[in-house]
């Protein structure tokens, strides 16, 4: 995801091609789709009526294809544009894009560098209180870059003790906070150098009787990790 002066951009990917969709644009295909007017679409979405057919080409310039399709009409009328299949396409991988963003607002944020690639594997450590973590290669990393791990509270499992397992990633901590969170057992884990929130049911808090102050193992897979640069 990249900011932009319309706000953030959403990295799309559409047949092994890259491009950057904000709100303001989406919305500005969104309504071309439904009022099948360009005119129409660039007023309601709030932009120039010439920087919305700019932004139409450079968008099928990126993808290749024709993202509007513009039937024009004779003395009596009958011209509009519509969005093609592809156009349609867009719209479908930012609205993907942005519910999972939306779902996961609460997420994680660990800070590290990494310090080691498996290339063979795809994998790259960094170091958490001299723990390593796993994470997968996802895109073009090397030795030595700032990066962000995000990991959402759900995917973080609480243990009594650490248990063997093909999870790998594996940290002690403390509990500092509870709070009841839609429907859910809110936990702040201390784990030294940083503090994760970890979501559980009630039914787990009162299985493992977690309380305040209780010193507690937590985990998650690597699959479940994002990573992104710095």
């Amino acid at each position: 995801m990249n900011s932009s002066k319309d706000g953030p951009q959403y990295r799309l990917n559409l047949d092994d091609k890259i491009i950057l969709l904000n709100k303001k644009k989406f919305e500005l295909l969104k309504y071309i789709d439904e009022c099948g007017s360009i005119t129409l679409a660039s007023k309601n979405a709030q932009i120039p009526y010439r920087s919305a057919l700019k932004y139409i080409e450079n968008l099928e310039n990126d993808l290749n294809k024709t993202v509007v399709s513009t039937k024009r009409g004779g003395k009596g009328g009958g011209g509009g544009s519509t969005l093609t299949d592809e156009g349609r396409k867009v719209l479908r991988e930012y609205r993907k894009v942005d519910s999972i963003l939306k779902m996961h607002a609460d997420v994680n944020e660990i800070e590290g560098e990494i310090s080691d690639i498996d290339a063979e594997n795809r994998i790259a450590n960094i170091y958490l209180n001299g723990n390593k973590v796993i994470l997968p290669l996802r895109g073009n990393f090397s030795i030595g870059d700032k990066v962000l791990v995000l990991i959402s509270p759900d995917d973080i499992f609480v243990m009594l003790e650490p248990q063997e397992s093909s999870v790998r990633n594996i940290f002690p901590g403390k509990i500092t906070r509870m709070e009841l969170k839609d429907n859910l057992i809110r936990l702040n884990v201390d784990l030294g150098e940083t503090s994760l929130f970890v979501d559980i049911t009630e039914y787990a808090r009162e299985q493992l009787n977690l309380n305040l102050g209780k010193e507690i193992f937590i985990g998650f897979k690597a699959a479940a990790i994002a990573m992104v640069k710095v």
